[in-house]
């Protein structure tokens, strides 16, 4: 009975500096099941193989089943790279994550045999002992297959404590994958919860949904304990999509964590400005915190209220002030180019940066709007606005890695462009793309300032040729920007 399963993170422009923290839950969830498991990371930053050395690896391996985690802005590389696997050999290829929970019969049409939509951990391993056995697959939650009327609904997990510990998975990963020097990666963060109460028109939040489920206090000072084993990490990002959306679940939190380490443990934490307060900052301080990442998104008040965003300008202002007293470090994530954004409230956001300025130590680099299948800001305006499956054209897969600091102009460039603002899904007018440039501009050359690499005179490097172009036919015709497939 074979078992043998090969979970593959597909190419990326991205380039990633660690593991996924949602492939790694998986193939540990695949291990406590008693399957064999290897991981191709093609992804990571160092990853220098080709689609021959990934086709070998999976001869000489033999799985059962190829799985795939998808997400929207990448996977037109996974596809094609899919394509190619389906004819190398007789194992099943299947589909997991983001984009194939929206989009699990497209994902049929490009290589793959069965889609797995929702959280994976304990349908993909019911998948694969189907297969094994010969059972009909349809009956699992979440599984789509070709020969299928539907699915049946994804079920949301609900005891994130019996979930397999994605440290224990750790060993499936090649350190060389992500950096020269060879150490143990890692996952670029961890989570105590899923789901967010928020219903932001731009969030893609749709696997973990909107149900808040949270682990116990002490399954994640365990969890902390073990990184720290195996790669003696001590500052441990938390990816939440709002850490402090509970707050009784939060305070049991940092109970547990006093006096639990005995290494000089930290964390950051990313939330919602409504969703703080003094007292509550200060306490996660006493346990560790030292970072605070707030979604933002636009400086004008009715543009919050539009994207359904749960916050004013006033909330942000508070809460920056908030974490400055506690000597907290602070970013803002601020997103450009909604299709109700004009000159005039792109006016307003860039105002309200600058106000903000002094409050918060960098704002999220790059930042235009990405219409992500399922979203309401993709399913109301795609028609409208011409890029129906925009994530099908290889014009929009192209991102540029993040240079190394070494080169200095292009590092700067990095922070003070965005490629994707070129793409102008929203088919924006040479005035709001201006005011656009301005915004980006303001936050790279203050990320820059933070940084000590941008000195008197300020950087103001000619926009590139591409971002002055006006944008073809092509462009203007389909989707725009980047800002993750996952907001708070």
């Amino acid at each position: 009975m074979n078992r043998r399963v090969l979970l593959i993170n597909p190419p990326s422009p991205e380039g990633m500096g660690s593991p996924l923290l949602g492939q790694q839950y998986v193939a540990a969830s695949l291990l406590q099941n008693e399957c064999e498991v290897r991981v191709i990371d093609a992804a990571g930053r160092h990853f220098h193989h080709d689609t021959s050395w990934i086709v070998e690896q999976c001869l000489d391996f033999q799985p059962a089943v190829i799985g795939f985690g998808l997400f929207s802005r990448w996977v037109f590389h996974a596809y094609q790279l899919a394509e190619v696997l389906s004819q190398a050999g007789p194992w099943t290829m299947v589909a997991g994550g983001a984009h194939t929970t929206v989009r699990p019969r497209e994902t049929l049409d490009h290589g793959f045999d069965i889609a797995v939509t929702g959280e994976a951990e304990e349908s993909f391993p019911e998948l694969v002992h189907a297969l094994a056995t010969g059972v009909d697959p349809e009956a699992i939650s979440g599984v789509v297959t070709p020969a299928g009327n539907g699915c049946n609904p994804a079920r949301r997990i609900q005891d994130l404590d019996a979930l397999a510990s994605p440290a224990t998975a750790h060993a499936l990963y090649d350190p060389a994958w992500y950096n020269k020097r060879g150490l143990v990666k890692a996952p670029g963060g961890l989570i105590t919860s899923r789901g967010c109460p928020a219903r932001c028109t731009f969030c893609a939040n749709y696997v973990t949904g909107r149900k808040f489920r949270h682990r116990s206090a002490a399954n994640v000072v365990a969890e902390i304990q073990e990184w720290h084993a195996l790669s003696n990490m001590s500052f441990f990002p938390f990816w939440d999509d709002a850490l402090t959306a509970n707050p009784h679940a939060l305070s049991k939190l940092c109970d547990e964590f006093e006096g639990a380490f005995d290494f000089p443990f930290a964390f950051g934490a990313i939330t919602r400005a409504n969703m703080v307060t003094p007292k509550l900052l200060k306490r996660m301080r006493e346990v560790g915190l030292r970072h605070v990442n707030f979604g933002v998104e636009s400086g004008d008040d009715v543009i919050l209220k539009i994207i359904k965003k749960g916050i004013k300008t006033d909330h942000v202002v508070r809460a920056l002030e908030w974490a400055k007293a506690e000597g907290l470090s602070t970013a803002c994530n601020f997103m450009l180019g909604f299709p109700e954004d004009t000159p005039a409230t792109l006016e307003r956001t860039l105002a309200f940066m600058k106000r903000i300025a002094p409050l918060t130590d960098t704002f999220s680099t790059l930042g235009v709007a990405v219409p992500f299948p399922g979203t309401p800001l993709y399913e109301d305006h795609h028609e409208h606005y011409g890029f129906t499956e925009w994530w099908l054209r290889e014009d929009h897969s192209h991102y540029e890695p993040f240079p190394d600091p070494n080169d200095t102009e292009r590092f700067c460039r990095h922070y003070i462009d965005d490629k994707n603002l070129e793409l102008n899904f929203f088919n924006y007018e040479s005035d709001t793309q201006a005011m656009m440039r301005k915004c980006l501009k303001f936050k790279g050359e203050h990320n820059l300032k933070k940084m000590g690499l941008l000195k008197d005179p300020v950087f103001s490097p000619e926009p590139t040729a591409s971002l002055d172009a006006p944008p073809s036919r092509e462009a203007h015709s389909q989707p725009t920007a980047l800002a993750g497939e996952r907001s708070s």
